[in-house]
Protein backbone atom coordinates (compact mmCIF):
# COMPACT_ATOMS: atom_id res chain seq x y z
CA UNK A 1 0.00 0.00 0.00
CA UNK A 2 1.44 3.36 -1.05
CA UNK A 3 1.47 5.96 1.73
CA UNK A 4 3.90 8.45 0.17
CA UNK A 5 4.13 9.34 -3.52
CA UNK A 6 7.08 11.45 -4.72
CA UNK A 7 6.82 13.15 -8.10
CA UNK A 8 9.49 14.80 -10.21
CA UNK A 9 8.28 17.97 -11.95
CA UNK A 10 9.91 18.56 -15.33
CA UNK A 11 9.19 15.77 -17.79
CA UNK A 12 7.02 13.98 -15.21
CA UNK A 13 4.30 16.05 -13.52
CA UNK A 14 4.76 18.71 -16.17
CA UNK A 15 5.20 17.03 -19.57
CA UNK A 16 7.75 18.54 -21.90
CA UNK A 17 6.35 21.41 -23.94
CA UNK A 18 3.73 22.44 -21.37
CA UNK A 19 3.98 25.62 -19.31
CA UNK A 20 2.64 24.10 -16.09
CA UNK A 21 1.28 20.87 -14.60
CA UNK A 22 -1.81 19.95 -16.66
CA UNK A 23 -5.25 19.76 -14.98
CA UNK A 24 -5.58 15.99 -15.46
CA UNK A 25 -2.43 15.40 -13.41
CA UNK A 26 -3.50 17.87 -10.73
CA UNK A 27 -6.92 16.27 -10.38
CA UNK A 28 -5.51 12.74 -10.23
CA UNK A 29 -2.95 13.67 -7.58
CA UNK A 30 -5.58 15.45 -5.50
CA UNK A 31 -7.77 12.34 -5.63
CA UNK A 32 -4.90 10.32 -4.15
CA UNK A 33 -4.41 12.91 -1.42
CA UNK A 34 -8.10 12.64 -0.52
CA UNK A 35 -7.52 8.91 -0.07
CA UNK A 36 -4.86 9.70 2.55
CA UNK A 37 -1.72 9.34 0.41
CA UNK A 38 0.90 11.99 1.14
CA UNK A 39 2.25 13.54 -2.06
CA UNK A 40 5.65 15.18 -2.30
CA UNK A 41 7.54 17.04 -4.99
CA UNK A 42 10.97 15.52 -5.76
CA UNK A 43 12.92 17.88 -7.97
CA UNK A 44 16.37 19.12 -8.85
CA UNK A 45 15.03 22.64 -8.35
CA UNK A 46 15.40 24.43 -5.05
CA UNK A 47 12.19 25.17 -3.18
CA UNK A 48 12.44 28.82 -4.24
CA UNK A 49 12.59 27.68 -7.86
CA UNK A 50 9.08 26.18 -7.84
CA UNK A 51 6.50 28.95 -8.29
CA UNK A 52 2.93 28.08 -7.33
CA UNK A 53 1.71 28.70 -10.88
CA UNK A 54 4.01 25.96 -12.18
CA UNK A 55 2.14 23.33 -10.13
CA UNK A 56 -1.27 24.35 -11.47
CA UNK A 57 -2.88 24.54 -8.04
CA UNK A 58 -1.38 21.34 -6.65
CA UNK A 59 -0.54 21.61 -2.93
CA UNK A 60 2.20 19.12 -1.96
CA UNK A 61 2.40 17.64 1.54
CA UNK A 62 6.21 17.75 1.49
CA UNK A 63 9.20 18.68 -0.65
CA UNK A 64 12.40 16.94 -1.73
CA UNK A 65 14.41 19.63 -3.51
CA UNK A 66 17.90 20.26 -4.90
CA UNK A 67 17.99 16.58 -5.88
CA UNK A 68 17.77 15.43 -2.28
CA UNK A 69 19.89 18.07 -0.54
CA UNK A 70 16.89 20.04 0.77
CA UNK A 71 13.88 18.30 2.40
CA UNK A 72 10.94 20.35 3.71
CA UNK A 73 7.46 19.88 5.09
CA UNK A 74 4.40 21.55 3.55
CA UNK A 75 4.94 24.72 5.58
CA UNK A 76 8.55 25.05 4.43
CA UNK A 77 10.17 23.85 7.64
CA UNK A 78 13.50 22.17 6.97
CA UNK A 79 13.53 18.47 7.82
CA UNK A 80 16.95 17.67 6.36
CA UNK A 81 19.62 19.55 4.43
CA UNK A 82 23.20 19.26 3.24
CA UNK A 83 25.30 22.00 1.65
CA UNK A 84 28.25 22.14 -0.71
CA UNK A 85 31.72 23.04 0.55
CA UNK A 86 33.86 26.01 -0.44
CA UNK A 87 36.29 23.66 -2.16
CA UNK A 88 33.52 22.08 -4.26
CA UNK A 89 32.24 25.51 -5.29
CA UNK A 90 35.73 26.74 -6.16
CA UNK A 91 36.42 23.72 -8.38
CA UNK A 92 33.15 24.10 -10.27
CA UNK A 93 33.51 27.84 -10.82
CA UNK A 94 37.13 27.41 -11.91
CA UNK A 95 36.27 24.75 -14.49
CA UNK A 96 33.05 26.28 -15.85
CA UNK A 97 34.66 29.73 -16.20
CA UNK A 98 37.68 28.27 -17.99
CA UNK A 99 35.47 26.71 -20.67
CA UNK A 100 32.55 29.21 -20.63
CA UNK A 101 29.90 26.71 -19.58
CA UNK A 102 26.83 28.06 -17.69
CA UNK A 103 26.81 27.28 -13.96
CA UNK A 104 24.38 28.16 -11.18
CA UNK A 105 24.06 27.27 -7.51
CA UNK A 106 20.84 26.42 -5.67
CA UNK A 107 20.27 28.49 -2.53
CA UNK A 108 17.31 28.85 -0.18
CA UNK A 109 16.07 32.08 -1.79
CA UNK A 110 16.89 31.52 -5.49
CA UNK A 111 19.35 29.98 -7.90
CA UNK A 112 22.32 32.23 -8.57
CA UNK A 113 24.07 31.99 -11.93
CA UNK A 114 27.79 32.43 -11.22
CA UNK A 115 28.82 31.79 -14.83
CA UNK A 116 26.99 32.75 -18.06
CA UNK A 117 23.76 34.17 -16.58
CA UNK A 118 22.64 35.34 -20.04
CA UNK A 119 22.51 31.75 -21.31
CA UNK A 120 20.34 30.68 -18.38
CA UNK A 121 17.99 33.61 -19.08
CA UNK A 122 17.80 32.65 -22.76
CA UNK A 123 16.89 29.03 -22.02
CA UNK A 124 14.37 30.09 -19.38
CA UNK A 125 12.48 32.11 -21.99
CA UNK A 126 12.81 29.52 -24.74
CA UNK A 127 11.59 26.54 -22.70
CA UNK A 128 9.23 28.24 -20.19
CA UNK A 129 11.15 26.74 -17.27
CA UNK A 130 9.91 29.23 -14.64
CA UNK A 131 12.99 28.88 -12.45
CA UNK A 132 13.85 31.75 -10.14
CA UNK A 133 17.38 32.44 -11.43
CA UNK A 134 19.17 35.67 -10.62
CA UNK A 135 22.44 37.09 -11.88
CA UNK A 136 25.11 36.01 -9.40
CA UNK A 137 28.18 36.71 -11.51
CA UNK A 138 29.57 38.93 -8.75
CA UNK A 139 30.01 35.54 -7.03
CA UNK A 140 29.36 36.61 -3.46
CA UNK A 141 26.06 34.92 -2.54
CA UNK A 142 27.91 32.06 -0.80
CA UNK A 143 29.26 34.54 1.76
CA UNK A 144 25.78 34.43 3.38
CA UNK A 145 25.41 30.64 3.37
CA UNK A 146 26.47 27.76 1.16
CA UNK A 147 24.35 26.30 -1.66
CA UNK A 148 22.57 22.96 -1.52
CA UNK A 149 23.67 21.87 -5.00
CA UNK A 150 24.67 23.15 -8.43
CA UNK A 151 23.32 22.92 -11.96
CA UNK A 152 25.24 23.36 -15.18
CA UNK A 153 24.98 23.07 -18.91
CA UNK A 154 27.92 20.82 -19.73
CA UNK A 155 28.38 18.31 -22.57
CA UNK A 156 28.59 14.84 -20.98
CA UNK A 157 31.98 14.20 -22.57
CA UNK A 158 33.39 17.16 -20.61
CA UNK A 159 32.71 15.52 -17.25
CA UNK A 160 35.80 13.33 -17.66
CA UNK A 161 37.95 16.43 -18.15
CA UNK A 162 36.57 17.87 -14.90
CA UNK A 163 37.15 14.61 -13.03
CA UNK A 164 40.74 14.41 -14.22
CA UNK A 165 41.43 17.64 -12.35
CA UNK A 166 38.94 17.50 -9.48
CA UNK A 167 37.94 13.86 -9.23
CA UNK A 168 39.16 13.67 -5.63
CA UNK A 169 36.12 15.75 -4.61
CA UNK A 170 33.72 12.99 -5.63
CA UNK A 171 31.20 15.37 -7.24
CA UNK A 172 28.45 13.66 -9.24
CA UNK A 173 26.96 14.90 -12.52
CA UNK A 174 23.41 13.60 -13.05
CA UNK A 175 21.80 14.59 -16.36
CA UNK A 176 18.20 15.65 -16.85
CA UNK A 177 18.58 16.79 -20.49
CA UNK A 178 21.10 16.55 -23.31
CA UNK A 179 23.57 18.87 -21.56
CA UNK A 180 21.80 19.97 -18.36
CA UNK A 181 22.98 18.28 -15.17
CA UNK A 182 22.52 18.46 -11.43
CA UNK A 183 25.88 18.54 -9.69
CA UNK A 184 25.84 16.96 -6.25
CA UNK A 185 28.20 16.45 -3.35
CA UNK A 186 29.20 12.86 -2.52
CA UNK A 187 26.44 10.89 -0.81
CA UNK A 188 23.70 13.31 -1.91
CA UNK A 189 20.92 12.37 -4.32
CA UNK A 190 17.16 11.91 -4.39
CA UNK A 191 17.53 8.52 -2.67
CA UNK A 192 19.17 10.08 0.39
CA UNK A 193 16.45 12.73 0.37
CA UNK A 194 13.78 10.02 0.17
CA UNK A 195 15.31 8.19 3.12
CA UNK A 196 15.40 11.39 5.18
CA UNK A 197 11.83 12.32 4.28
CA UNK A 198 10.40 8.85 4.88
CA UNK A 199 12.17 8.72 8.24
CA UNK A 200 10.79 12.12 9.26
CA UNK A 201 7.26 11.06 8.30
CA UNK A 202 7.55 7.61 9.87
CA UNK A 203 6.81 5.83 6.59
CA UNK A 204 8.69 2.68 5.57
CA UNK A 205 10.38 2.76 2.16
CA UNK A 206 8.28 -0.20 1.06
CA UNK A 207 5.23 2.08 1.31
CA UNK A 208 6.86 4.82 -0.79
CA UNK A 209 6.39 5.26 -4.54
CA UNK A 210 8.50 7.58 -6.68
CA UNK A 211 8.07 8.76 -10.26
CA UNK A 212 10.65 10.42 -12.52
CA UNK A 213 12.22 10.57 -15.96
CA UNK A 214 15.87 11.63 -15.61
CA UNK A 215 19.24 10.32 -14.47
CA UNK A 216 18.86 12.34 -11.27
CA UNK A 217 15.67 10.36 -10.51
CA UNK A 218 17.27 6.93 -10.89
CA UNK A 219 18.62 6.59 -7.31
CA UNK A 220 15.19 7.52 -5.90
CA UNK A 221 13.37 5.08 -8.19
CA UNK A 222 15.70 2.29 -7.07
CA UNK A 223 15.28 3.12 -3.37
CA UNK A 224 11.48 3.43 -3.30
CA UNK A 225 9.25 0.45 -2.69
CA UNK A 226 7.71 1.23 -6.08
CA UNK A 227 9.84 3.09 -8.61
CA UNK A 228 8.01 4.25 -11.74
CA UNK A 229 9.69 5.80 -14.79
CA UNK A 230 7.92 7.79 -17.43
CA UNK A 231 7.83 5.94 -20.75
CA UNK A 232 10.02 8.74 -22.20
CA UNK A 233 12.59 8.47 -19.38
CA UNK A 234 16.34 8.16 -19.78
CA UNK A 235 17.91 4.68 -19.87
CA UNK A 236 19.21 5.16 -16.33
CA UNK A 237 15.74 5.96 -14.97
CA UNK A 238 14.13 3.12 -16.90
CA UNK A 239 16.75 0.69 -15.62
CA UNK A 240 16.16 1.70 -12.00
CA UNK A 241 12.36 1.53 -12.17
CA UNK A 242 9.98 -1.31 -11.35
CA UNK A 243 7.38 -0.10 -13.85
CA UNK A 244 6.62 2.62 -16.40
CA UNK A 245 3.68 4.93 -16.98
CA UNK A 246 2.63 7.18 -19.88
CA UNK A 247 1.34 9.93 -17.54
CA UNK A 248 1.16 10.74 -13.84
CA UNK A 249 -2.63 10.73 -14.09
CA UNK A 250 -2.62 7.16 -15.42
CA UNK A 251 -0.39 6.02 -12.55
CA UNK A 252 -2.60 7.72 -9.95
CA UNK A 253 -5.69 5.99 -11.33
CA UNK A 254 -3.91 2.64 -11.15
CA UNK A 255 -2.84 3.25 -7.56
CA UNK A 256 -6.40 4.11 -6.58
CA UNK A 257 -7.67 0.90 -8.16
CA UNK A 258 -5.15 -1.09 -6.14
Amino acid sequence: MVKLLLLDIDGTLRPKGQSCVPPENVQAVRALQRRGVKVGIATGRGRANVPAALLGGLKPDCWLCASGAQVLDAAGNELYATRMSNEEMYALVDFFEDYDYPLRFVYSDASYAYVEYAEFARRERAFQLHNHIVDGEDQDRHLQDMPFAAFGFLPPEEVERFQQKYGYLGLRFLYSSVDGCDILSPGVDKATGLNALAGALGIALEHCAAVGDGDNDAPMLAAAGLGVAMETATPAALGAADATTPTVAALCRKLMEE
